[in-house]
């Protein structure tokens, strides 16, 4: 190790030689790659960097780690040499050799604080998507008179018992078992959401003594869809080629609402009705765009 305490010496002084050549020359090297001889000097004079891997007991990193220095010295002296191509060549070989170094003698500190922010970030959108669930179950169920299936039921006591293990691991500092379960977890939920959106499945002819009464009830349904859409839109992060769908279809949405407001006043309940389902059929859209897939219930066939 004592023999890259010298390189790395010598590599600064160099480093400042090939500084004051270029200013002196007049921007003879060529700006690309003076920059990236700069950026890869950074990577190789990172001492912080440097002290992790000779602490290690990682011979391959610590060969590595010499193969950056030397490769950067060399780019050094072809520099002052005028010979491009082979400094270009050296730097790529410089920074590879550094990049896998560090790649197998991380940062663990700065590792598990990256965890812990993902992590972190991971359980606030599962509570949220799990607030967002169980608030339209609430509604679907006052509306339908219907209780909470088995599934519904697996599914709750499945998420909380992964959110619990998460939480044990992370105090117990295992911060990837910990993300792990979450994952899961919120795998879990994003299914929930689809399933209980696609699973509100309308008797009509049982439910409902008007058609007024039915589509009162198709209203609502539309709403729940569309509180939903800023919370997928949040949690599911979609590409903004899909935002730009969700728009229109959301834009769809409300024309086909306004309509039915329209014929709800005529009280021609049933272009109203007719018009609420497609609405609702844009919204279902949209929600399938952000990424979660909701089946189609017959209630908006």
């Amino acid at each position: 190790m004592l023999r890259w305490v010298l390189v790395l010496v010598l590599g600064v002084a160099q480093t400042a030689f090939a500084q004051t050549s270029l200013q002196r020359e007049g921007g003879v090297i060529p700006l690309g790659l003076s920059q990236k001889q700069e950026f890869a000097r950074g990577l190789v004079e990172d001492l912080s960097v440097v002290k992790r891997i000779q602490a290690s007991q990682d011979a391959e990193a610590q060969r590595l780690l010499t193969v950056a220095g030397d490769s950067y010295n060399n780019a050094l002296v072809a520099l002052k040499n005028g010979d491009f191509a082979s400094a270009d060549k050296q730097l790529n070989e410089s920074m590879s050799a550094i990049g896998k170094a560090r790649r197998r003698v991380p940062d663990v500190a700065a590792l598990a604080g990256k965890q812990r922010a993902a992590y972190q970030k991971l359980l606030e959108s599962i509570e949220s998507m799990q607030k967002s669930y169980f608030s339209y179950f609430k509604r679907a169920k006052s509306s339908s008179g219907s209780s909470g299936s088995e599934a519904d039921e697996r599914m709750r006591l499945g998420v909380d018992k992964l959110v619990d293990s998460a939480q044990n691991h992370a105090k117990d500092g295992r911060m990837g078992e910990a993300l792990q379960a979450l994952e899961k977890a919120e795998q879990g939920m994003k299914s929930a959401l689809g399933r209980i959106l696609g699973a509100t499945t309308l008797e009509y002819t049982q439910k409902f003594d008007t058609i007024a009464e039915e589509y009162a009830f198709e209203l609502e349904r539309n709403r729940s869809y569309l509180e939903l859409v800023p919370v997928a839109i949040e949690e599911l992060k979609p590409t903004e080629d899909a935002r730009q769908t969700i728009d229109t279809l959301l834009e769809q949405d409300r024309a086909a609402i306004d309509l039915a407001h329209e014929y709800e006043r005529l009280r021609d309940y049933a272009k109203a009705l007719a018009n609420t389902r497609a609405a609702t059929s844009y919204l279902q859209l949209a929600l399938s765009a952000a990424g979660l897939v909701v089946m189609r219930g017959q209630g908006t066939e």
